[in-house]
């Protein structure tokens, strides 16, 4: 294992994944895009000290250090490493993230020890992988949606919930569709008491209701259909989780503009993040064809990720025919809506994944994210914006997210410049994370 580990180090051109002492890189002549959500910077200068970023400039503004490692990056661009705001890591996975150029994941369920410990291996850099910060395993009302949830019936038992998860270790809380407004608010209470932020992947709890109430991100813009509409049905149908799940993904579809639009302005002035999984979205909209399976990017995914593969067994769990993909369908309309109305209304959004489930493929899938948000309505800078500092903000990673003086070394070199067109961030030349950079072909070719 020792020796497997030092063979992929090289290939990555390092003796170990953690950054070295006394080691300095200038990174020339590159168009910069720093995650601030402002224009581009052409002819770039980037001085990486130990892994962080000591000083960004424009060529000849300032002096390259002596003894300085030069990579000259012209007809390049560069951009922050990209944040995954909602992921489920798996270990097979911990290497495409980076090969994608995602440097730092949100993972938000898990068995806690099993994804701890990953979450531990990763961070120290024993093994090749992003930042991973992670909620555990979720909260969830009784009886669980998943068998590895935490489940609680009373107040006092949920907020015996997030005394457990503040002594695993967990970075933040994830609640989940059977939690009530009754459990949330003492599970809030308890979150407050300990600094822990708790996202809601909500069913039970309206949207409004649990931005009001504090929680800091709704995942997968769940709640909003049932905040839109004042209707208890969804509230009840979440009672059951496919229930629920199918008949909140086609209420979108029966919201009116106007709805759509004052639901989105409330939620905008509770400062809640919302991270939209427009991907997920349009996957479960798009069930039915097959081609997914082959699209690009399923080529780094294994044959056994069962995750990510397993589209029939999910068609079959769930029941969903044609008229459901239909109704799917026409609920995108109304989805993109929202996120385009919750960006005017000054709204945080920050941008997600949900892989690697069925046809989510990590690291790939954050591109697939970034242009459905443009698609949207965001501009391909909003777009990177929310792939980048967005995530940084809502983990409370000051040092994450952006390529200025005083952050860490995690960027993705582009071949081209996403500004004109966000398809660019697929087409990556290198990937530097903890100031190591890290070529995509180079560690595809460990696990091909």
């Amino acid at each position: 294992m020792r020796l497997t580990f030092l063979f992929l180090l090289s290939l990555c051109g390092c003796s170990k994944f953690l950054p070295p002492k006394d080691r300095v890189i200038a990174l020339t002549g590159a168009t910069l895009i720093d995650g601030a959500g402002g224009d581009p910077k052409s002819d770039a200068l980037i001085i990486i000290r130990n892994g962080h970023i000591d000083a960004v400039a424009r060529v000849n503004e300032i002096s390259i250090p002596n003894g300085a490692e030069q990579i000259s990056l012209v007809g390049k661009t560069v951009i922050p490493g990209l944040i995954d705001a909602h992921a489920h890591v798996e270990r097979w996975a911990t290497q495409r993230y980076i090969a994608w150029g995602v440097t730092t994941v949100r993972d938000l369920h898990g068995q806690t020890d099993t994804v701890l410990q990953l979450r531990s291996q990763m961070n120290l850099g024993s093994i090749i992988g992003p930042r991973m910060f992670s909620a555990g395993a979720m909260i969830d009302g009784m009886p669980t949606t998943y068998p590895n949830a935490v489940g609680v019936s009373t107040p006092d038992e949920a907020r015996r919930a997030v005394d457990q998860h503040a002594v695993a270790g967990a970075d933040y809380l994830k609640v989940y569709t059977k939690i009530t407004p009754d459990l949330l608010r003492p599970l809030l209470d308890e979150a407050e008491k300990l600094r822990l932020p708790v996202a809601a992947h909500l069913g039970k709890t309206d949207a409004l209701t649990a931005a009001r109430a504090g929680v800091v991100s709704i995942e997968h813009m769940a709640g909003v259909v049932q905040a839109a509409t004042g209707d208890a049905t969804y509230s009840y149908a979440h009672s059951n989780f496919l229930t629920g799940w199918t008949v909140e993904e086609k209420g979108w579809a029966a919201l009116d503009s106007a709805t759509v639009a004052r639901t989105a302005q409330a939620l905008a002035q509770t400062k809640v993040t919302i991270v939209p999984t427009l991907v997920l979205h349009d996957m479960l909209a798009r069930l039915d064809n097959p081609i997914l399976l082959s699209r690009p990017g399923m080529e780094d995914v294994p044959d056994n990720a069962q995750s990510v593969r397993s589209v029939p067994s999910l068609v079959r769990r769930t029941g969903w025919h044609a008229a459901d993909f239909d109704a799917f369908r026409r609920s995108r309309r109304r989805q993109d809506q929202f996120v385009r109305e919750f960006k005017r209304a000054g709204g945080a959004i920050a941008a997600g994944t949900d892989a690697a489930n069925q046809l989510l493929i990590p690291g790939y899938s954050m591109h697939e994210e970034m242009a459905l948000l443009v698609a949207a309505g965001l501009t391909p800078l909003e777009a990177i914006t929310a792939a980048t500092r967005r995530g940084a903000q809502l983990l409370h990673a000051d040092s994450l997210g952006m390529i200025a003086p005083g952050k860490v070394a995690d960027l993705v070199v582009l071949n081209g410049n996403p500004a004109g067109n966000i398809g660019a961030t697929r087409n990556i030349s290198m990937v530097m994370i903890r100031g190591r950079m890290i070529r995509p072909d180079s560690l595809r070719a460990t696990w091909k």
